[in-house]
């Protein structure tokens, strides 16, 4: 499968895999594997250093499944992962958001299909269902580590239309929903999501596309539930219900894609972004929006990729009912990763990724927060099926959220070390 798996925080990365799959030629559609994995994690709970930081040694095990069928005009792709992990700590004092069973599961399914209807119109339908142990936070990856089956949704169709010789159209449709088990969760992450887009694209010249586009949306906080007090009754006792952060979201923006080489490509689309939110009493508001990435595969089985994202996104900070609702925050978001083949048993790749995020409301309005996450992995192939990796991760959270006396209970440093074998045949 292409998508990391946040197992219980645990990336799918180390350890020892075992796969079953189709050789190259032999024509079968399936691939099946199974990856295990020793760790050590120094904060399991994701929490400041305090009692409630726990580390822990610990395994885990996944196996996975994926299949593809392709025919004349279409194709299909279907992936399915389950994870396991098991910490050999989970020791925190009562109170504390943390693990509070050994085992910790998590799940991925993924689903594509394409249809090529004629030359000149093209359908692509994708989902993804995950379900997992973190409060998403930032808009690349996930932080915060909770209990619970929480499980999300993630489904698009698009379809592409040449509309003339240069000029094409691309219009789609997304849905994503969010449910947590915890009630402190569900008042402030629960959520729908609709968005339909629609792009008008220009060929300039065989290698550059300009673009010009709009995507109108609304996020909807579902769970019924009071934002400040989950279980207390709501519009009672200053506990508005989670709907007051319902907001109907709009954007604008133009753009390129452009290849600069067969191996080096680029994408950009920017304008703004305009939210207003229709159960409170707020005035709209504007903010950029921004979309930038490049990628370059600069030699056989190495490659580098970065990019930017500037927009509004959801938070689980809710404010106080003394200083008002957090609506959501903004956010800029970083990334880098490069994969380098050193020799042909030797490769390696580092990851870097940092979130600044602005509060939008409350009482810690304008106030940010920043989030890192770096990493390491190296891997080296003593034959075609056995190799040895080794991966680290470093995350730390940065945030001005505290409690009456001061304690900023947000912030945490986490590192995480995988290690093992990978088989594969």
């Amino acid at each position: 499968m292409k998508k990391l798996i946040y197992a219980a925080g645990v990336l799918s990365l180390g350890g020892a895999s075992l796969a079953v799959q189709a050789a190259d030629g032999d024509g079968k559609p399936w691939t099946v594997g199974l990856t295990t994995q020793g760790f050590y994690d120094s904060n399991i709970n994701t929490q400041p250093d305090g009692p409630g930081k726990v580390d822990s040694w610990g395994i885990y095990v996944s196996p996975s499944v994926d299949y593809m069928k392709v025919w004349d005009a279409s194709s299909l792709t279907l992936g399915a992962a389950y994870g396991a992990t098991y910490f050999f700590d989970i020791d925190a004092p009562p109170g504390v958001n943390r693990v509070d069973e050994h085992w910790a599961q998590s799940a991925n399914f993924d689903a594509n299909f394409k249809h090529n209807f004629s030359p000149r119109m093209s359908l692509e339908i994708d989902d993804n269902f995950a379900v997992f142990q973190n409060a998403s936070q930032v808009l690349l990856g996930q932080t915060g580590r909770i209990n619970g089956n929480n499980f999300s949704n993630d489904g698009a169709v698009n379809l592409s239309i040449e509309l003339a010789p240069r000029w094409s159209t691309v219009i789609g449709y997304q849905n994503l929903f969010f449910r947590y088990e915890e009630d402190q969760y569900a008042a402030s992450l629960d959520r729908m999501e609709n968005y339909g887009t629609i792009d008008i694209k220009y060929l300039l010249r065989p290698t550059t596309v300009a673009l010009v586009g709009g995507r109108a949306g609304n996020v909807d906080y579902d769970s019924g539930m009071g934002l400040y007090f989950p279980n207390l009754p709501i519009n009672s006792g200053l506990n508005p219900n989670a709907d007051i952060r319902n907001t109907r979201t709009y954007f604008a923006y133009g753009g390129f894609e452009h290849s600069f080489t067969p191996n080096f490509t680029g994408s950009l689309r920017a304008g703004a972004q305009i939210q207003d939110w229709v159960n409170y009493d707020v005035d709209n508001a504007a903010n950029p929006f921004l979309d930038f990435s490049l990628s370059y595969a600069y030699d056989v089985n190495s490659k580098a990729q970065m990019g930017v994202i500037h927009r509004a996104n959801t938070t689980d900070v809710v404010g106080t009912p003394t200083g008002g609702p957090v609506l959501n925050q903004e956010s800029t978001a970083f990334y880098a990763t490069v994969s380098h083949a050193f020799t042909g048993k030797l490769t390696g790749s580092v990851t870097a990724t940092y979130q600044n995020s602005s509060f939008v409301g409350g009482v810690w309005d304008a106030q940010t927060e920043n989030w890192w996450s770096v990493g390491a992995t190296v891997s080296y192939a003593f034959t075609r099926y056995l190799s040895a990796q080794a991966s680290y991760y470093f995350d730390t959270l940065n945030s001005p959220i505290a409690d009456p006396s001061g304690y900023e209970y947000r912030d945490y440093n986490r590192s995480r070390v995988f290690f093992g074998v990978v088989l594969t045949y």
